[in-house]
C-alpha cells in the first residue's frame, strides 16, 4: 500500500496489484484513463456491521464519490488515473473530465480495430503475392 497522499488533479499511476490509500472529498471524481481500477469506498456502518463498497471502474469510466472518507484504490494488472478534487463550481469539470475519458477510450478502440485490419489486409497481400 502506498501511503504517500495523492495530489489534486494529478495523474497516478499504479503497477500491478499495488494499492494506493488516500482521502477525497464527496464530488471528487475518479477518472480512469488505462487499465481497471477496483474502489474501495469510504466504510459506512450497516446496523452493527462495518461495509466497505467496492466498485470496479474501467478505463474510459469515471465515478463520482458520495460521501467524504479514506478510498482503497488498487489496480490487478496497472493502471492510470486521476483523482479530480470536487468543484465548489458545480459538476461540469466532472462531466467534461467523463466526456474526455471516454473519447480517449474510443480513440484507443479504434485504433486497435484500425491495426487489426491493416494486419489483416497485409496477410491477404503476401497469400496474393506467393
Amino acid at each position: 500500500m502506498d501511503p504517500t497522499p495523492l495530489k489534486p488533479d494529478a495523474t497516478l499511476q499504479l503497477g500491478p496489484a499495488q494499492r494506493h490509500l488516500c482521502h477525497a472529498a464527496a464530488g471528487s471524481v475518479l477518472v480512469v484513463e488505462e487499465g481497471l481500477v477496483l474502489l474501495d469506498g469510504p466504510p459506512r456502518w450497516l446496523g452493527a456491521q462495518m461495509l466497505t463498497p467496492r466498485r470496479q471502474v474501467e478505463a474510459g469510466c469515471c465515478h463520482v464519490l458520495e460521501e467524504d472518507g479514506w478510498i482503497g484504490l488498487t489496480a490487478p494488472r496497472g493502471a492510470r488515473l486521476r483523482l479530480l478534487a470536487e468543484q465548489s463550481g458545480g459538476t461540469d469539470d466532472g462531466l467534461l473530465a467523463l466526456l474526455l475519458a471516454r473519447v480517449r477510450w474510443l480513440r484507443t478502440l479504434e485504433n486497435r480495430l484500425l491495426a487489426a485490419g491493416v494486419a489483416a489486409l497485409r496477410l491477404r497481400l503476401e497469400r496474393r503475392e506467393n
